[in-house]
């Protein structure tokens, strides 16, 4: 990789790095979780949606902490999230959740390329505040049904379902019972699959890698020099080899 877009400063920096890997003297280099949540910092917010039976499933992601994983030597992000379900343009559910996502660093020096593998979802949970808030079985009724709300009130909410459509919603009756019980975890836990799948559909792999810059004089080194990379001592290391 050229160093033509750097400063004269910078080009001296890289050059007197060469020279100490070359004796040995430098063998990584240490990016901290500060410098890697500069990185990722304008990602936010942003949103994005999921499947849900009826209606319309919506996240918003607020905000997001990198974390390191020396022992698994894991690269990961903590996110806080809004969560809206949508059913007759009536928000019938809606929550903070706190989602936690992992990978594996993998540098190929072919390509001069820091990809992130085996992407999980480690955990995602509930934050019980004033934000949430979950319909509960007359709303849903009444929003349903408005012309036959006092026929079925004292109904449950799968018998009214099902009288409204001789039997033929089982699938939305299944789901909107969901909120009979009142639950916000129960809702939560339903759609954790759902939300799992809408996450893993957000990235390709260009949006979980990172090309060494031209213009950043420790990732030219890198691009000329880099030979692994790792989470190690709450740091992401870049492993450097003197290819002389």
């Amino acid at each position: 990789m050229q160093s033509s877009e750097l400063t004269f400063k910078e080009r001296i920096k890289l050059w007197l790095a060469q020279v100490l890997v070359k004796w040995g003297k430098l063998t990584h280099d240490d990016f901290t979780r500060q410098e890697l949540q500069d990185l990722v910092q304008d990602v936010f917010p942003y949103t994005f949606h999921f499947d849900i039976p009826v209606g319309a499933g919506k996240i918003s992601v607020l905000e997001g902490n990198i974390t390191l994983d020396s022992s698994q030597n894991r690269l990961g992000i903590q996110c806080l999230a809004s969560l809206n379900v949508e059913v007759a343009k009536s928000t019938i559910y809606r929550a903070h959740v706190i989602f936690s996502l992992s990978a594996t660093p993998r540098y190929e020096s072919s390509v001069n390329t820091l990809y992130l593998v085996d992407l999980t979802t480690d955990s995602i949970t509930l934050v019980n505040d004033d934000y949430a808030l979950i319909k509960d079985t007359q709303f849903l009724i009444s929003k349903f049904f408005p012309k036959q709300v006092n026929s079925l009130l004292g109904k449950p909410l799968r018998s009214a379902l099902s009288l409204m459509t001789a039997g033929t919603s089982d699938i939305a009756a299944n789901y909107l019972s969901l909120y009979a019980s009142g639950s916000k975890q129960a809702v939560l836990d339903y759609h954790k699959p759902q939300i799992h799948h809408a996450i893993s559909k957000q990235f390709s792999q260009d949006d979980l890698s990172h090309t060494m810059r031209p213009s950043q004089w420790r990732e030219v080194l890198f691009s000329r020099l880099g030979k692994s990379v790792r989470v190690e001592d709450d740091v992401l290391r870049f492993y450097l080899t003197n290819n002389s």
